[in-house]
């Protein structure tokens, strides 16, 4: 996924909460288009990271940044997320200069967890690969504004399904073919190099691809496995459910409840630029003392009514109580950490009714209780570095 998911890049990513101004720096060979929509924005580290692949096999990095008409100063101080149209432009570049065919698929083969950042974190501690799908998921936006990532559930099978996502452009519109391969061969790659038991492993059922099969498959049926299937309706990767709870091999809860926190805190800062679900998650977390503010006062604050914010959010495919409870696990988690703070305390200013609804919340946000959350955390201050 590593490698991967870096490229292709549904649920929104995100920068820190305080927004570097770099990140405002225009693409200076960005043609406007005619569409209306926002253009998607990339994690600049993805970009770094893919220019370090392709010198691995013996590309300048010069040259490849002056065929991909990429500002040079993306590289020798970066901003924070450079428009996707530059990413589009350095694939179009590297397949041009590799004579690749299948460099979606090769790429993922080179996994830099550090090119993924904070979701990278994430995805390592996770408990199972359905953990570590469902995470990726949720936070995939911080690596790439336009993938949207989808779980469904078949049956017996679960389907990661994934494209481009609504709202923004992106070349995952009309230039998909290697960003999405590489995406589905860093799924499976990485949930195979990350499972506890080499044996157990999950082995995908098929995978399926939208565009055209290329002229040879040897290298999809090798990333991949035997059954690889294309013009298909949807982009995705089909496995069984219950390989999927196959345990990870780095697995720790108390450390993905902590690096979560800090995914959410970034997905929620980048969705407050840009979406309506942002501005009301900003809102609710500003006001969330002890009580949880009324959907009317949010309404109020973002100066709609509370039947205009009830539409928008549903627009967004999300609802209110959504909102509250987005929040509510993001300060959870970022009171827990602090030092003295108790369940108790926390589930009061929350306003939870009691502190038995806020342990049960907190376990189906992380997994873990808020104690175990807590001694996981003094066990990790305790222990010698």
């Amino acid at each position: 996924m590593d490698a991967a998911i870096r490229h292709a890049g549904s649920v929104r990513g995100a920068a820190p909460g305080g927004q570097d101004r770099r990140r405002q720096r225009l693409d200076p060979a960005r043609q406007p288009g005619p569409h209306p929509w926002r253009e998607a924005t990339v994690a600049t580290s993805l970009l770094i990271d893919f220019l370090a692949f392709l010198g691995r096999h013996g590309l300048a990095q010069d040259r490849v940044v002056l065929a991909a008409r990429l500002d040079p100063a993306w590289i020798t101080t970066p901003p924070e997320r450079v428009p996707a149209s530059a990413m589009e432009r350095l694939w179009a570049a590297a397949e041009q200069l590799t004579g690749d065919p299948d460099l979606g698929l090769h790429s993922a083969e080179g996994c830099n967890p550090g090119a993924l950042g904070i979701l990278g974190y994430v995805l390592l501690s996770c408990g199972t690969a359905a953990q570590a799908l469902e995470r990726l998921a949720r936070h995939a936006p911080l690596l790439n504004e336009g993938l949207q990532v989808q779980l469904l559930m078949e049956g017996d099978q679960t389907l990661c399904r994934f494209g481009a996502a609504t709202g923004s452009t992106s070349y995952l519109q009309h230039r998909p073919r290697q960003a999405i391969e590489t995406l589905a061969a860093g799924i499976v790659l990485t949930l195979r190099r990350l499972a506890a038991q080499p044996q157990q492993a999950p082995q995908p059922l098929a995978v399926h691809f939208r565009h055209p099969a290329p002229a040879s498959l040897g290298e999809h049926q090798r990333l991949l496995g035997p059954v690889v299937l294309f013009g298909q309706a949807h982009d995705q990767v089909r496995d069984a459910s219950a390989a999927l709870q196959a345990p990870l091999l780095s697995a720790d809860p108390g450390l993905l409840a902590m690096f979560e926190g800090d995914a959410l805190r970034r997905l929620q800062a980048l969705a407050s630029q840009t979406t309506l679900r942002g501005r009301a998650l900003a809102v609710v977390a500003a006001r969330l003392r002890g009580t949880v503010p009324t959907l009317a006062s949010v309404a109020a604050a973002l100066g709609v009514s509370g039947r205009s914010l009830q539409r928008g959010l549903q627009a967004e495919r999300c609802a209110y109580r959504d909102i509250v409870d987005e929040v509510r696990h993001t300060l959870a988690l970022a009171h827990l950490a602090r030092p003295g703070s108790t369940a108790t305390d926390v589930a009061f200013l929350l306003g939870f009714s009691e502190p038995s609804a806020f342990s049960r919340a907190f376990r189906r946000w992380t997994g873990v209780t808020p104690a175990q959350f807590l001694a996981d955390r003094s066990g990790d201050q305790l222990t010698p570095r």
